[in-house]
């Protein structure tokens, strides 16, 4: 079967299946590299639309010489999970699954400020993010938002790691058969 892609498709369909492999505890990894390739594609498309995305705000509070794409997407990650001919005996000390995170929730960010819309999701893992690092939260919006998470993901900061992306998977799996969201004018469908 042959079928059309835009970015947009291939960007939505890689950070949400990245999303469903989180929350699964299947694959970090695989998780990582679908997210990061996801994320750059929603970099540009922000950058071509002059839309103001989360991405181009880090940028803004980053330390004077680091760029976001090479110093912290790209390396040590991205580039040890899909580059051989530099070191083919590299080995990569440590994997730290929470970036993992932050990749995720600058793409989801920045492809629903992009697109005013998104799959069920996109809008999960939003709130569980903010529910798990409320500290990323601007002081302005923490009570506004924090209702939000404490209704759809009540005492999430007080769990542990495993007991958080439980709860994520839950939450997802009930939000994906609630037909009045499904319906909603803010949801697309993530393949």
């Amino acid at each position: 079967m042959e079928i059309a892609l835009t970015k947009r498709d291939v960007a939505r369909r890689q950070l949400a299946t990245a999303i469903h492999l989180l929350f699964e505890r299947a694959d970090s990894i695989s998780a990582y590299s679908l997210a990061s390739n996801a994320w750059e594609v929603i970099d540009v498309l922000c950058n071509t639309a002059k839309v103001a995305s989360i991405s181009n705000q880090t940028r803004e509070h980053l330390p004077q010489g680091k760029n976001l794409k090479h110093d912290y997407i790209n390396h040590p990650y991205r580039n040890f999970f899909k580059h051989a001919d530099r070191d083919p005996d590299a080995v990569l000390p440590k994997f730290e699954e929470r970036n993992l995170d932050s990749t995720i929730f600058l793409a989801v960010e920045d492809y629903i400020r992009l697109y005013k819309k998104s799959p069920i999701e996109f809008q999960v893992f939003q709130l569980w993010y903010l529910g798990t690092n409320p500290d990323k939260l601007a002081p302005e919006q923490l009570d506004r938002v924090m209702h939000g998470i404490n209704q759809m993901f009540p005492g999430i900061g007080q769990l542990d790691r495993v007991a958080q992306i439980l709860m994520g998977k839950q939450i997802l799996a009930a939000a994906s058969i609630d037909e009045q969201l499904q319906s909603d004018v803010a949801t697309e469908p993530a393949f």
